[in-house]
């Protein structure tokens, strides 16, 4: 298959997704989405893949979501890619490794609570920015990041926009191991080997296993996207989001009775 914003790779066992919008530093828009579904339902079909291992750019894993692509006119296309890849994200049956180093922020962070390991390199930073615009985030974040670290951190995060180093993500349990940048991809495609050579059956058991606690918070990540969608159409959201097509400071004075 051809790709416009990612790379696939196979080596052997590992299958290898790279995003690529290098002029928008990997914001994640509909046709990333909808493309790396595609991808992830054919590593599906292929019985020589075993595990898959998602990355970005040495300082940017995916910085952002593309909110101006959300509020366009092709929206209702763009919200119909993030739900097909939610759903597709959550039902895959094999392994997925987040390698992440710079940037991790909206969607992109999303891309990393969905998958079963984090690896970070020492550069990552993890947050949700779309309080800032009056928006959530739209891959189920809040329900994904409240199980992993919990109501209270995932409130604070989510309601201030504050981000995480990658040593503040280890302690909060976002990912597994911080590990060099410079020996990112690396790390990862040898943890992905060794996941690989384990009996598929126990291995695909496993990660069924561990996501039991975590199928309410799935659950609710699919319920979400709809008020993620409807928090689009708030006087404060377009304020924003028409301050940042104009490349001006938002005034919510404006939106307030």
């Amino acid at each position: 298959m051809t790709f416009q914003t990612i790379s696939v790779k196979t080596d052997g066992p590992v299958a290898l997704i790279t995003m690529n919008r290098p002029a928008a530093m990997n914001a994640v828009c509909g046709a990333m989405l909808s493309e790396t579904a595609d991808a992830f339902n054919a590593l599906e079909k292929d019985d020589t893949v075993r595990v898959v291992v998602l990355t970005g750019e040495k300082t940017y894993f995916a910085a952002g979501t593309d909110v101006l692509e959300l509020a366009g006119d092709n929206a209702d296309a763009a919200f119909d890619a993030y739900a097909r890849f939610l759903k597709t994200a959550l039902t895959f049956k094999k392994p997925v490794i987040a390698a992440v180093a710079g940037y991790a922020f909206g969607a992109g962070f999303e891309l990393a609570l969905l998958a079963d390991i984090v690896i970070a390199g020492n550069n990552a930073r993890f947050g949700f920015p779309e309080i800032t615009l009056g928006v959530l985030p739209q891959l189920g974040g809040a329900a994904l990041l409240a199980a992993r670290i919990g109501k209270a951190k995932a409130a604070e995060m989510i309601m201030t926009g504050r981000h995480l180093s990658a040593e503040e993500a280890f302690a909060a349990q976002i990912v597994s191991r911080v590990v060099d940048t410079s020996l990112l991809t690396e790390e990862a495609v040898q943890t992905a080997f060794r996941v690989a050579q384990m009996p598929s059956f126990a291995v695909q058991a496993a990660k069924k296993a561990v996501s039991v606690i975590a199928e309410t918070a799935e659950n609710q990540a699919i319920c979400d996207q709809t008020a993620a969608r409807l928090s689009f159409l708030t006087p404060e959201a377009k304020e924003a989001l028409a301050a940042l097509s104009e490349k001006r400071a938002p005034d919510f004075s404006k939106t307030r009775v």
